[in-house]
């Protein structure tokens, strides 16, 4: 017996070692970096209002106001990183480059194998911004809903002529994939991109964020007066996380305990009415921005 408790803890302390020769144990975990630099580095959207976006010169958005508190509960300066595209983020997040990544990305099962998530922060919907005019040859254009929409599909049965666009790698091109299997997907490089290939009548709707298509359609009459609407209600919810790097849980408790003393502040709801008049936040209702023009 003593023998093999003598092999036993020898084959512990062996494999302990060879741990701390891996990057297991050696590697410095990203909260502490962060406390030691005094500085908290934080990924964030190229483009997305009203989360993050260029304003007088300065980067804006509801992620960057509650990483600015996040920063400050932490007692450290907050560095705002904005990557050339959204799909940037992960593999900079994996390579170092910064510590978080806070730039209203969907919790996903295929994202999460990659980076660990906090509890969701912001919920919201995936929803149908759609062209009546395009729409009209496939029985499309004078739908208001989104069941009107299914039922159309089907009474018709005109989904494989149905044409999406979405934006590449968000969650919204795997959710058209699995919503509308006959229908052709085409994927853009930027959510604007997708929003105006649509308008121009190269697809004849876009899956994406609720609020990104409202805004769109608010801040484009020129565009899409009379021919676009965003169908109510969401055809899916959705929720924004906060990505970290695998290996960090004791980061990752942390920012879910700050999540929840900030829903008891109004959450991230509080921050939004600073860039838009809202009525009420979603799940799966549908938001309503005030006193502007939908397409209705």
């Amino acid at each position: 017996m003593i023998r093999i408790r003598t092999i036993y803890l020898y084959l512990v302390t062996s494999v302990f070692l060879i741990l701390i020769g891996s990057n297991v144990f050696a590697q410095t975990g990203t909260l502490e970096r962060i406390l030691n630099d005094k500085t908290l580095k934080v990924g964030v959207n190229p483009l997305f209002e009203p989360f993050s976006f260029e304003k007088d010169g300065n980067r804006v958005g509801v992620d960057i106001d509650i990483a600015q508190k996040l920063a400050d509960k932490l007692g450290v300066e907050l560095e705002v990183v904005v990557p050339d595209s959204f799909s940037d983020l992960i593999p900079m997040l994996n390579n170092g480059d910064i510590d978080i990544v806070m730039a209203g990305m969907s919790i996903t099962f295929d994202r999460a194998r990659i980076v660990d998530f906090s509890d969701p922060y912001f919920d919201t919907g995936i929803s149908i911004l759609l062209n009546k005019v395009s729409s009209s040859p496939i029985g499309l254009g004078s739908i208001k809903t989104l069941s009107e929409l299914q039922t159309s599909l089907k009474q018709n049965n005109n989904e494989d002529k149905l044409i999406i666009a979405v934006t590449k790698g968000k969650a919204p091109e795997k959710a058209a994939a699995s919503l509308f299997p006959l229908a052709t997907i085409n994927s853009y490089a930027s959510n604007e991109e997708a929003a105006i290939a649509t308008l121009k009548g190269d697809a004849n709707i876009m899956l994406h964020d609720e609020i990104f298509l409202k805004l769109f359609v608010k801040n484009n009459p020129d565009l899409t007066r009379f021919k676009a609407i965003v169908l109510n209600p969401p055809i899916k919810p959705d929720a924004y996380g906060i990505a970290v790097r695998k290996g960090n849980q004791d980061f990752v408790n942390l920012i879910n305990v700050f999540i929840r003393e900030l829903s008891y502040e109004g959450g991230a709801s509080k921050y939004l009415g600073r860039y838009l008049p809202f009525k009420t936040n979603i799940t799966i209702k549908s938001i309503e921005i005030d006193d502007e023009y939908f397409g209705d």
